[in-house]
């Protein structure tokens, strides 16, 4: 009888596991706070895409508008490159920054040194542990299902006995939240971006960061860059490149609480 009940319990995991070892999209909600001397936040609903044993994290928006380009849409459409994750089989993960016209991305090992907490609560209707790390200059809490047995979850996090459906850090600065999960969905290339990538250090993009800080707007005032400007008349007028120079930089100085804390760019 005992043999028997553990045959059946071995068919169930991996009937299950079978299940879930297919690609599938988890949409997520994020809310964040880009300023830490601010009360304000800011939200976005994103994308875990899960193909072939690799994953893609990014927000929702910037997935329908590679779908319309994947499907044959040539028009203009506004994406969104915040967040933008690739993790894959070698258990490495890729982030992507954008500016202007160059995509600059950074591969690192995903090193993750998870505590399994005895703490179970019900979240999302699945039953669920508690698990914390330390990564970036942030504590974090998660909460994952191993009704759901795949190691991913938001952002850079995977890794886990089962999915992570709720992840927040100390400060309350950062938060996902599991809103649902799709076997169907417009598959893609992982990395369908243009143009290609630069291979790049967080130090070396950190000094692109105050480089475009300190001149934002550079490139046209040197003319590389076409633009023109217009008031609300519609008629054409002459930008004052150094009161928005001004403005950008008080704006970049507000981002000063990302999510990777430790990599944090200070501003002049």
């Amino acid at each position: 009888m005992m043999r028997c009940k553990i045959l059946i319990t071995t068919v169930l995991f991996l009937v299950i596991q079978n299940i879930y070892s297919q690609d599938m999209r988890i949409n997520y909600d994020m809310i964040y706070k880009e300023d830490s001397l601010s009360t304000e936040v800011a939200t976005k609903k994103m994308v875990l895409l899960v193909q072939n044993g690799e994953s893609k994290f990014y927000p929702e928006k910037q997935y329908e508008v590679d779908s319309l380009r994947a499907s044959g849409f040539k028009g203009f459409a506004v994406g969104d490159h915040d967040f933008y994750v690739i993790k894959n089989k070698q258990n490495t993960g890729s982030k992507y920054y954008f500016l202007l016209r160059d995509v600059y991305r950074i591969t690192e090992p995903v090193k993750l040194n998870w505590k399994i907490e005895k703490e179970t609560a019900e979240q999302y209707g699945y039953t669920c542990q508690k698990a914390t790390v330390d990564y970036k200059g942030r504590k974090w809490e998660a909460w994952f299902t191993q009704e759901i047995p795949i190691q991913e979850g938001p952002y850079i996090f995977k890794g886990l006995p089962g999915l992570i459906v709720y992840m927040k850090d100390a400060t309350g600065s950062y938060e996902f939240s599991f809103t649902a999960l799709k076997k169907s969905f417009y598959k893609m290339e992982l990395e369908n971006i243009t143009p290609k990538p630069l291979d790049i250090s967080v130090a070396n993009l950190k000094k692109i960061f105050i480089d475009y800080y300190n001149d934002p707007y550079r490139e046209m005032k040197s003319g590389n860059v076409k633009a023109k400007f217009k008031d609300e008349k519609g008629n054409d007028v002459q930008p004052d490149f150094r009161e928005m120079t001004k403005k950008l930089q008080s704006s970049l100085k507000k981002n000063n609480n990302p999510i990777e804390l430790s990599d944090k760019i200070t501003y002049p």
